[in-house]
């Protein structure tokens, strides 16, 4: 298959296993193509570097890094990485790096809430659990997220009909706990302004309980329909994560049957200090379990947790 005028990647072949179908989504560093496997015809996504950023080293290297930090997390609820590489300087593509990932057919969560405006206390608890065991596996492992929004949570549904979670996007991951150069510096502020905890407003280092704030601010969004801080602009955002508390929840939702045990764990992971929150988001989701548990409130499943993180969380992780 010839590629198209309109998007020369359009049929071409990558890796000599699968070809490009079409585009469903682009970003600022990359976009996001559907392609088949040539032997199993089974969907995949392949992300591929803008050809602009070939020669951008920095850019770069944070776009193969992200394969490899994504291809280290192993959790049903982390889409997985199938393999990477760079494509070929041949006059079509300009050797673009590129990342093959599962297909994973569904919604973002920033689309769910467009469309439905703010989500029920049970079906929010379980976003939350989900969320955070399956970051809490990156924890385990060294790895700070450092980009938890409802952009890159999506939710799909499986052929039983089951509601099902996956995470993406681990493009600013960060491996905290080793002697890898990190690509960003102690100043850099990384993130998305709404969703960024305190110290990352501040262009500190992130943290695991920087994506427990992250992951705290998704859970307040779903329950009141917006995040705590969200002005038009990102410096007033950036300023308000860092010096103001978040308003009341149940007076910006109008929701007051939301247990106040459960208020009271997002509002305990939005403190303004990291040592204030969960240290880890594997703690944060068991917390919350618990709580719901102890409250009475049924939250959804949706089909990612084990029983060995459900019970006693991953083995290196207190």
């Amino acid at each position: 298959m010839h590629s198209s005028a309109s998007d020369p990647l359009i049929g071409i072949q990558v890796g000599g296993l699968f070809e490009i179908e079409a585009p469903i989504g682009r970003g600022a560093s990359s976009r996001v193509y559907r392609a088949r496997h040539l032997g199993l015809h089974q969907r995949v996504a392949i992300k591929v570097l803008h050809h602009e950023y070939v020669g951008t080293e920095g850019i770069r290297a944070r776009f193969h890094r992200e394969a490899r930090v994504a291809s280290r997390i192993a959790h049903p609820a982390v889409v997985s990485v199938l393999m990477s590489g760079e494509l070929p300087n041949d006059g079509i593509t300009r050797g673009e790096a590129f990342i093959v990932y599962e297909y994973v057919d569904g919604m973002t969560l920033r689309q769910i809430l467009d469309a439905e405006g703010r989500l029920s206390v049970g079906v929010t608890i379980g976003i939350l659990v989900s969320v955070g065991e399956a970051v809490g596996a990156a924890h385990e492992l060294g790895i700070v997220h450092r980009d938890i929004k409802p952009e890159n949570l999506m939710v799909m549904r499986t052929e039983e009909g089951h509601r099902q979670l996956r995470v993406l996007d681990f493009g600013l991951a960060r491996i905290y706990d080793n002697g890898e150069s990190p690509l960003t510096h102690t100043g850099a502020i990384l993130g998305t302004p709404s969703y960024l905890a305190p110290e990352g407003a501040r262009g500190q280092r992130a943290t695991p309980s920087s994506d427990v704030y992250s992951i705290a601010t998704v859970g307040y969004e779903c329950l009141s329909g917006a995040p705590p801080f969200h002005e038009a602009s990102p410096i007033r955002v950036l300023m308000q994560q860092i010096e103001r508390e978040p308003p009341a929840l149940t007076l910006a939702s109008g929701l007051p049957t939301i247990p106040s045990a459960v208020l009271n764990v997002i509002y305990a992971n939005l403190s303004k200090l990291p040592e204030a929150r969960a240290a880890n988001a594997w703690l944060f989701a068991r917390d919350l379990r618990r709580i719901a548990a102890e409250a009475g409130v049924a939250f959804e499943d949706f089909g990612v947790s084990s029983a060995l993180w459900q019970d006693s969380g991953p083995k290196a992780l207190p």
